[in-house]
């Protein structure tokens, strides 16, 4: 991901109060006053304690009532004034809509912030620094993680002014420091590693969602430590006491120029130093109580004891991609709801935009950037010991992992504490096999004997090893391999009512048409070449539906009549819905077809090849109805059947339905994955 020509902070902040006098001159100068609705039922009261700094303060305010509209919740303003002077009475005095409290001493931070929660009416506090700039949807970004009732307290990512990042989440940790704000100075607000959502040991105060009934349950910020520094932290330790979580939001952005209304850097330092020890007095026995094991919060994340995954793959496996990326997507998706600390790094593509990365998996997963070997040298040298885990998906990765494992002359231990897990997903070995003797008419075993031991040679090392069907299982079992289980595909009955036999028409494919050299590129020529003249001249003006990437050259090639190229789609049932047959015409392939399990699993029933029954493993009606592409007649004659007759079409329909529940249930999967994690090495 490109990083930001970003600013040092400090010239930041100097940035930041010029533009915010700018915005105080023209707001006063012009007689124009900030106005915030007052709701009835505010779903979020938000906090923010002036005391002085009024050109920030106005900044503040000016920024969330001129995003009123974008916040994603409603609100309330609550300003509880620490005896300000009169430039900041000013600025209050031209506010509306505003609820104003004023103090006549300086209270402090904590204590003030009690005084305005006692006022409040929303469900959710937001306690907001009067330093801060909230991103648009912040707010709603921020009670999203509400929705789960253990969610106590949330956080936002915090970003200096001019674009480095202060912090996203923090943890505690046992030595002179205590407190670690994740990713602090990182020039990239956007860095991977500050993308995904997690629980944490604490969040800033600055910004801070809480629980309006658990905020009052814990009797709000302790006065121990006014008048300001580790009230924050504390309440946050106090609600992991009370067994809630605290989270960090990534969705939620906010500038924050920090300490800008402190009045010094030496008084900042010394309540610092004061509170420290006094936090520590209160919770070091709950924070550090097991000495004989990791410290509590020592890691980025609060809880150390979670199953920690590294997966490996080609690319951020998004269920558009095809090629085994769909399978993927399954597999890490099941592992966050299982309460897995995810990690996947894509060796050779990833996206570059946050929100592509995420557009069909769970936010609470870390995506680092690609950067191929290099970038997987850097995982080996950064964070070993760190994962209990590592699943390696594809042979050319496996072997890369174990080459740079050689290469440093370690263990895979040191990368893997408890499992290493090898995915063949599919051998290129048999692939390139099929490919071969397709194109010259012969193949030889001694050469696929060659081909398979050598993309295999590092899969002993492996706890487990874990492949699609049963026919690759049996192929790596003759190789020696003794730890072998299939893991294919699984699959949830369709949610809706389907349409039926006469409320569709033409056919469907889908598939990455990316690379003119591709068995769905090869399968597809051969059968609007040889097959779809024939179709057409008998069904009359069908059409034929190509779901997937498709480069402008292999379209091209493709053009023939009837045919439409929908693209890549994040949800193929809707084009599935209108077609009334699935065609795979595959010639060669390896590993197990998805996409003719996602076909038969949303009640669309398919024309397969040989190669694919037998890979899919079901008899011929099971779903699908198989004709050789060696005898294009009997092809084109067992596609129509298929096409016309309703009958025929029902009780394909109905098999594949038994046979989906049968071999591809989501629940086995999830306990096969659960026990391929989970399960103790014996040494």
């Amino acid at each position: 991901m490109e990083t930001l020509q970003t600013v040092d902070p400090h010239y930041g902040r100097l940035s930041a109060v010029v533009d915010a006098r700018l915005i105080k001159d023209g707001l006063l100068r012009n007689h124009i006053r900030i106005a915030f609705d007052r709701p009835a039922n505010p779903v979020v009261s938000i906090i923010i304690v002036s005391f002085n700094a009024p050109d920030l303060l106005i900044l503040t305010l000016y920024r969330l009532a001129s995003h009123y509209k974008l916040a994603g919740a409603v609100f309330e303003v609550i300003i509880v004034d620490n005896a300000s002077g009169n430039e900041t009475k000013t600025i209050l005095n031209i506010l509306d809509g505003v609820e104003i409290i004023y103090c006549e001493t300086n209270i402090g931070f904590g204590p003030a912030c009690n005084l305005g929660a006692r006022s409040a009416n929303g469900r959710y506090l937001l306690f907001l620094n009067p330093d801060v700039e909230l991103i648009p949807g912040a707010i709603g970004a921020l009670i999203e993680p509400f929705s789960d009732d253990t969610v106590g307290i949330v956080g936002a990512r915090l970003v200096f002014p001019g674009g480095y990042l202060q912090e996203c989440g923090a943890f505690f940790q046992d030595d002179s420091q205590l407190t670690h704000p994740y990713g602090r100075g990182n020039k990239n607000p956007f860095t991977a590693e500050g993308a995904f959502r997690r629980d944490v040991g604490y969040v800033s105060g600055a910004v801070m969602a809480v629980d309006r009934t658990l905020f009052n349950s814990l009797g709000g910020f302790d006065d121990l430590f006014a008048p300001a520094y580790f009230e924050d932290t504390d309440l946050c330790v106090r609600c992991h006491q009370s067994g809630r979580r605290v989270v960090y939001q990534p969705k939620a952005t906010a500038i924050h120029f920090e300490n800008a209304t402190s009045p010094s850097r030496q008084d900042v330092d010394s309540l610092i130093d004061r509170n420290r020890q006094r936090f520590l007095d209160r919770h070091r026995s709950w924070l550090f109580q097991r000495h004989e094991a990791p410290p509590l919060f020592a890691d980025r994340t609060y809880d150390s004891w979670a199953l920690k995954v590294l997966f490996i793959d080609d690319a951020v496996p998004h269920l558009d991609l095809g090629a085994g990326m769909p399978r993927s997507n399954l597999i890490v998706t099941l592992m966050a709801q299982l309460g897995y600390h995810v990690t996947i790094y894509p060796v050779y593509r990833s996206d570059v935009d946050t929100l592509d990365r995420y557009r069909d998996l769970p936010d609470t997963i870390e995506i680092l950037d690609s950067d191929g070997e290099a970038g997987l040298s850097a995982l080996l040298d950064g964070r070993c010991n760190h994962y209990d885990v590592v699943w390696v998906s594809r042979p050319h990765n496996i072997n890369l992992l174990c080459e740079l494992i050689q290469s440093r002359d370690i263990d895979l231990r040191v990368l893997a504490r408890r499992r290493v897990i090898f995915d063949s997903e599919a051998l290129f070995c048999v692939r390139d096999f099929l490919e071969s003797t397709l194109k010259r008419g012969v193949g030889f075993g001694a050469a696929f004997g060659r081909n398979a031991a050598a993309e295999i040679r590092n899969f002993s090392q492996a706890d487990h090893v874990i492949c699609v069907s049963e026919s690759e299982a049996r192929l790596l079992k003759n190789f020696g391999l003794s730890n072998v289980s299939v893991l294919g595909h699984a699959f949830e009955p369709p949610p809706r009512d389907i349409p039926n036999f006469g409320d569709r028409d033409g056919f469907a494919f889908i598939g990455s048409l990316s690379e003119t050299s591709s068995p769905n590129t090869d399968s597809l020529l051969w059968f609007f070449k040889t097959i779809w003249p024939h179709i057409r001249s008998q069904a009359g003006d069908v059409k034929f539906r190509v779901i997937g990437e498709v480069s402008s050259e292999v379209s091209e090639m493709l053009s023939y009549p009837g045919v439409s190229f929908e693209g890549r789609v994040m949800d193929p049932a809707p084009l599935y819905d209108q077609s009334r047959v699935f065609v795979a015409p595959t010639r060669f392939a390896a590993g197990v077809p998805h996409k003719v399990h996602g076909a038969i699993a949303q009640g669309l029933p398919c024309i397969v090849t040989p190669i694919l029954a037998e890979q899919v493993g079901w008899p011929d009606g099971s779903g699908f109805r198989c004709h050789d592409w060696r005898t294009p007649d009997d092809f084109a004659s067992g596609l129509l059947r298929l096409y016309s007759d309703e009958s025929i079409w029902r009780a394909v329909q109905k098999k594949g339905f038994e046979y989906i529940a049968q071999d591809c249930s989501l629940s086995i999967f999830r306990t096969t994955l659960r026990c391929l994690c989970e399960a103790s090495v014996v040494a």
